[in-house]
């Protein structure tokens, strides 16, 4: 379900017009360098949410709840834990490929005094640790990059029958060759996150309600230009996501306010 709409149909004219080494705030293409990387940035949230979503360090879509966790009846999940082992407090779980994305995962459930627990207790389990790593190339409409994420997520709020979980945690990755095929603009970025108090609900059997309602994700990038009118140019950029409930959210990076489609993986600027 990867809808292909992507933005800056006026800035790439706009860009080919316009170019300087200059990063002054609201120029061309300092607005242009913004958008680019907030659509990387939709393609990294996007991902970050449904390995929320799957509570086990698997990608998938957080609605159609394919990310590799199960359900044994309405609103009772189970992680995948298929091929892990158990030792040292944590499932350390074998490299697996979904999605296109090859994952590495270690995965620990904490009781509520923050005891180690050797399997998921749907009452007992207060919190889930997900280390994840993901690595693979990202392909939506005319934007492709190849990417390496690291994710240390804690999952709390579990314990007893809970109708919302809350996420906090950090992540680091970098973006390699960002480009959209319509444009002749290259990007490699490095990027760090945090993920702040992102409440997620309870997920039913049937996949639905799933996306988070509130909390934020905030990205951090240094970018480097590597090929169009600014190439060699290094700047930074810090985007902030807020989520609402929907699949439709916002973010702003530079004073600039897009909306991102975590459907479709994918930015929008306001007013376009």
């Amino acid at each position: 379900m990867l809808r292909t709409r992507f933005m800056v149909a006026g800035l790439l004219v706009a860009a080919a017009a316009c170019s300087s080494s200059s990063d002054t705030t609201g120029t061309t293409d300092d607005v242009t360098i913004t958008s680019d990387v907030a659509v990387a940035a939709a393609d990294g949230v996007a991902e970050d949410v449904d390995l929320m979503a799957g509570m086990d360090g698997l990608t998938g879509n957080a609605i159609a709840n394919i990310s590799g966790a199960y359900f044994v009846g309405p609103g009772d999940w189970r992680p995948h834990l298929t091929g892990c082992t158990f030792a040292g407090g944590s499932f350390t779980c074998p490299a697996t490929t979904h999605g296109g994305l090859d994952i590495t995962r270690v995965i620990t459930f904490l009781d509520a005094g923050g005891a180690t627990q050797t399997a998921y207790d749907p009452l007992l389990t207060a919190s889930i640790h997900v280390v994840a790593d993901v690595t693979g190339e990202r392909n939506h409409g005319p934007w492709s990059a190849t990417i390496t994420r690291h994710r240390d997520f804690t999952i709390t709020g579990l314990a007893g029958t809970e109708t919302t979980r809350t996420v906090n945690g950090t992540g680091t990755e970098t973006v390699s060759n960002s480009r959209d095929t319509r444009n002749p603009r290259a990007y490699d970025m490095t990027c760090s996150s945090v993920v702040t108090d992102v409440v997620l609900p309870v997920r039913t059997g049937d996949g639905t309600n799933g996306w988070p309602i509130s909390g934020t994700v905030t990205r951090t990038c240094t970018i480097n230009v590597t090929a169009g009118g600014n190439a060699g140019k290094t700047t930074t950029r810090t985007i902030t996501i807020t989520f609402n409930g929907t699949s439709s959210v916002t973010a702003v990076s530079n004073g600039v306010t897009f909306t991102i489609d975590l459907s479709a993986h994918t930015a929008t600027r306001e007013g376009e």
